[in-house]
């Protein structure tokens, strides 16, 4: 067994698992939100799944990268579509169930918010009022994201080429902010564009990574106390490009996204020294689940009652903030169990969200 390839894959899926796991916590804190814990989740929960992407950058073509950004992106954005409608469906039909509902609504509704794509509520020339999807904005976001940044790292200057790539990411990320405050385009445009710094820092960090590897511990701590500073300072949202202050909120998100896979490598390599064989294969089911577990974590909250059941239960009996951490303990294991333990094993459901394993080579 090859231990330093071990550790690099399993690392990466820590670094997806830990992201997933403040994505559950982000959209569930209850009145605790909006406040200085949600801002630090929301700091790095999103940024780190481009920064990632960007560190594993591999120049493709145009094609390619639209066929795999359909099978891996697009489908699980339109099969979780059609499980909300297929949810509203069954609501119509049993409207006094207990346990199912539909956010939205209404099929139209539903239909209206997927081709629209946006996460939240938009800022449009419409008349008519568009809903948003909820959290498979970023599957869209993320698709439009790696064809730009494919496109424009394939570009090459003669002088200063980094530097010209960097100031060309630059100028998108700050279009995709300022854009934001005058309109929400489709497909979740705006955040693709805002990410684009992301990407690139990734990338950075991948080229110069012998430099980043020898960063003292230090370093981390204060990338750490910056994170904590800066959340205070309010909320920065890659959704819908909210900032407090964009130039050090994207300073900062990146600074925070080296800490968390710093700490995944120090988690990964403890495990790797423990020999903690099948904890490390969990940790690479979910983390290579991640996309399928925020399909199922916005079904989750959209359309299933339990949640809010078991919030509304334990807070007669439990102070808020433990019936909070239950709920949230909830939330993830609906996620593994249904994610992980079920779909893999429904043929049309794993060739929906998990298509990378279900391609014949």
């Amino acid at each position: 067994m090859n231990n330093g390839t071990n550790i690099k894959k399993y690392s990466y899926c820590l670094d997806r698992y830990l992201p997933c796991n403040r994505y559950y916590i982000s959209h569930s804190l209850g009145s605790y939100w909006p406040g200085n814990f949600g801002n630090f989740i929301f700091a790095v929960h999103l940024p780190i799944f481009f920064v990632l992407s960007g560190y594993l950058y591999k120049a493709k073509s145009f094609l390619y990268r639209v066929r795999t950004g359909i099978k891996t992106l697009i489908i699980p954005y339109i099969a979780t579509v059609m499980i909300e409608i297929a949810i509203a469906c069954f609501v119509k039909v049993f409207p006094n169930n207990k346990f199912l509902f539909s956010r939205i609504g209404s099929i139209k509704g539903i239909l209206l918010a997927a081709v629209y794509g946006s996460g939240g509520e938009s800022i449009t020339p419409f008349k008519t009022f568009i809903p948003w999807i909820g959290a498979i904005w970023f599957l869209l976001a993320f698709f439009w994201g790696s064809l730009i940044f494919n496109q424009i790292m394939k570009l090459s200057f003669k002088k200063y080429d980094l530097l010209s790539k960097f100031a060309i990411f630059s100028v998108l990320t700050l279009v995709g902010y300022y854009l934001s405050k005058i309109v929400t385009l489709p497909m979740s445009f705006n955040s693709a564009l805002g990410s684009m710094l992301f990407f690139f820092a990734g990338y950075l960090i991948r080229r110069y990574k012998k430099l980043f590897d020898q960063l003292p511990l230090y370093a981390y701590l204060i990338f750490l106390a910056s994170w904590t500073y800066v959340a205070t300072l309010g909320l920065f949202s890659i959704e819908n490009m909210a900032a407090p202050n964009i130039f050090l909120n994207l300073i900062s998100s990146v600074a925070d996204c080296l800490f968390l896979i710093k700490l995944s490598m120090i988690i990964d390599s403890w495990l790797v020294k423990k020999d903690k064989y099948k904890f490390r294969q969990e940790i690479l089911l979910i983390g290579s689940g991640s996309l399928a577990i925020l399909c199922f974590h916005l079904i989750d909250l959209d359309n299933i009652s339990v949640w809010t059941i078991l919030l509304k239960k334990l807070n007669d009996t439990v102070p808020y903030w433990f019936a909070i951490m239950i709920g949230n303990i909830y939330l993830i294991i609906f996620a593994y169990l249904v994610v992980v333990k079920i779909i893999p094993f429904v043929p049309r459901l794993k060739s929906c969200f998990f298509p990378r394993k279900s391609i014949k080579k």
